[in-house]
């Protein structure tokens, strides 16, 4: 690696580490949360290597504890990851000339804190050359941090005395993951909806009730943002 390589790594390495605040509390209560669960800290790594994403993370280890049948629980891991999409498409441009094997590593690191600290500079077109360099710093700091702290979080999860109660860790989660994105009258009024829907369908078999208590809020929301643009 060349000095001018080199430079532009560690630049985004860099501007990743203002969000260290952020993601190892993060990491360390979603650690936590997998070792609630029964799942030992070495299956726990696997599933964290092939599900690189918190909230899917969280969501399927929510919907294991409630004995929901696998299909659904792979369903709902992805639906929670469709913003990826969104972020695929806004990268192709600025990596379109990368070999295939460079496509599919920074496919594999992309994170939201990794395209939130690198877009900015990719879409400089003076930067053409290094964005991906650049990139791969932050995506790379971001995955290192993020599993680091996940492995601690379990191995903490796991010493705890069982009579400390730790069942609450991934609802709380949630919560600190939701209660940012009440945003406007529209997200709130679905959340609402959607946490309504889910207690009055909570007997439903296979704990579906969840996932449809999903599909009524954003359909709600969706509604209500019509409504207020009409």
């Amino acid at each position: 690696m060349n000095k001018w390589v080199r430079n532009e790594f560690m630049r985004g390495v860099q501007a990743f580490l203002p969000l260290l605040v952020g993601v190892v509390p993060f990491g360390l209560i979603t650690g936590i949360a997998v070792s609630q669960t029964g799942i030992s800290p070495n299956d726990g790594i696997i599933m964290s290597l092939l599900v690189y994403s918190g909230a899917a993370l969280l969501v399927a280890l929510q919907l294991i504890q409630l004995g929901t049948p696998i299909l659904i629980t792979i369903l709902s891991a992805l639906m929670v990851n469709l913003r990826f999409l969104m972020y695929s498409a806004s990268l192709a441009p600025h990596f379109q000339k990368l070999s295939s094997r460079w496509k599919i590593l920074l496919a594999y690191l992309l994170s939201d804190q990794a395209y939130a600290v690198s877009i900015s500079y990719l879409e400089d077109p003076s930067n053409q050359k290094t964005g991906h360099w650049y990139f791969l710093g932050a995506a790379i700091a971001m995955w290192l941090t993020w599993q680091g702290s996940l492995f601690l979080g379990m191995v903490v999860g796991v010493n705890v005395p069982p009579g400390w109660s730790l069942d609450f860790t991934v609802p709380l989660t949630f919560l600190a993951l939701a209660v940012p994105t009440v945003k406007d009258k529209s997200t709130l009024f679905s959340a609402l909806v959607a946490s309504l829907a889910a207690l009055l369908m909570n007997g439903l078999p296979f704990k579906i009730g969840v996932v449809i208590a999903a599909i009524i809020g954003i359909g709600i929301g969706a509604m209500v943002d019509e409504w207020r643009s009409s």
